[in-house]
């Protein structure tokens, strides 16, 4: 089957604030200008619009809890799809059951219809957004219900593998992800008076961060760098491109810090950006610094949106250290202020050619996801030809007798 149509499962869906919805975005659009047919199920209530064409975005779900089940599994099953696709989690499913029974209740209703679960995180306890006892209980319905698992780091899939023996004959493959972030198209011209625009003068040395923040994340680490450097003499500025928001009590904290260690007028908070200001922004620095609590991992969105622009990167690595002279990426152990800090004084003028740090493809990531669901269906097809031949051998075997 060329081309499939597909309906993806997510709770968010871009303007909505979630690095899945992005990617679910980013993927449809690449599926779609492959030849595949694509409508996207997502919420209602976060300011997703309806949109027709290809993809078809239909944000029909008013809440994730069971008392909506046959209303979106009737607006599911309405695409008529060859693949129901679930990307899981996002945001939206933790507080709500809906999401872990749609998987088999679609099973029980059509047996024809393929249903893929994209798992973006791992599945370790410790580890898992999903709040409490049942998380997972949770995983498992989503998977064990379905006709194939895709994973977007290597690690998972022998989380996976070890849920149970009906777990592990389901086909699951890998499929990396690409950045959901694109490359800056401004020259150096262009982002030096971009620089100028934001205060920020010739001699500043601008550290940026992008993503999410929490406590993962490491952020705490950024601002020791920002302090560490300035004690050094370093004019050094933060351009945080995410949000700290007063409602949040760790974001809280955070605020905090930066008013008692005098950094008010060194740090600039940008908030939720589109694409392309994350770009520009993340291009006009000197050193992206990425200090993940547990190591840099495949699945790293902001990690990779740094590093395509050439800039400096300086992440956290369980395993590597120092500069890696053909990436431009500087790797530290986590909590290692000093060697951050120095990388930052030593390689933060060093660049790349926009582009050179080879990050993969959304075209790319499209073609792999097809290629597995041409697969799916072949073992199918396949399965059900080896059967039609064993029933012919055993009716003239028969009638032989």
């Amino acid at each position: 089957m060329s081309f499939p149509r597909i309906c993806m499962v997510t709770g968010t869906y871009p303007p909505a604030r979630c690095g899945v919805g992005d990617y679910t975005e980013l993927l449809s659009n690449a599926l779609a200008s492959r030849g595949a047919e694509i409508s996207v199920i997502t919420s209602a209530y976060l300011g997703t619009p309806c949109r027709s064409g290809n993809p078809t975005v239909l944000p029909i779900v008013k809440d994730w809890s069971l008392l909506n089940a046959s209303r979106v599994l009737r607006n599911i099953l309405r695409t008529q799809p060859d693949i129901v696709h679930f990307q899981f989690p996002t945001t939206e499913y933790h507080p709500h059951r809906l999401f872990d029974l749609l998987v088999p209740m679609i099973k029980i209703w059509s047996r024809s219809i393929k249903i893929v679960v994209t798992q973006h995180e791992s599945l370790s306890v410790k580890k898992s957004s999903i709040p409490g006892l049942f998380r997972p209980l949770r995983h498992w319905l989503s998977c064990s219900w379905s006709d194939a698992i895709i994973v977007v780091a290597e690690s998972y899939r022998d989380q996976i593998h070890n849920f149970s023996p009906r777990v592990r004959r389901i086909p699951c493959t890998p499929i990396p992800i690409a950045s959901n972030i694109p490359i800056s198209k401004m020259g150096m011209d262009q982002l030096q008076k971009l620089r100028e625009h934001a205060g920020i003068s010739k001699n500043d040395v601008l550290l940026s961060y992008f993503g999410f923040i929490h406590p993962s994340k490491g952020f705490e680490q950024v601002l020791d760098v920002l302090k560490y450097l300035r004690r050094q003499g370093v004019p050094a500025k933060l351009l945080v491109l995410g949000e700290l928001s007063s409602s949040n009590s760790y974001h809280q904290q955070l605020l905090a810090e930066i008013a008692k260690e005098d950094l008010l007028h060194s740090v600039k908070i940008k908030g939720h950006l589109d694409r392309s200001e994350v770009a520009n922004y993340l291009a006009m620095s000197d050193a992206c610094i990425l200090p993940f609590v547990d190591g840099l991992h495949p699945k790293r969105g902001s990690f990779l949106a740094a590093a395509q622009q050439g800039l400096l990167t300086v992440t956290t690595s369980m395993d590597g250290s120092g500069l890696s002279v053909d990436e431009n990426v500087f790797y530290a152990k986590p909590g290692d202020i000093k060697a951050m800090a120095n990388a930052v004084q030593s390689y933060g003028t060093r660049r790349l050619p926009a582009g050179a740090f080879p990050v993969r493809s959304w075209g790319a990531v499209a073609d792999e996801h097809l290629a597995f669901f041409g697969n799916l269906f072949a073992s199918e097809t396949a399965g059900h030809l080896l059967q039609t031949r064993h029933r012919v051998d055993e009716t003239e075997e028969s009638r032989s007798v």
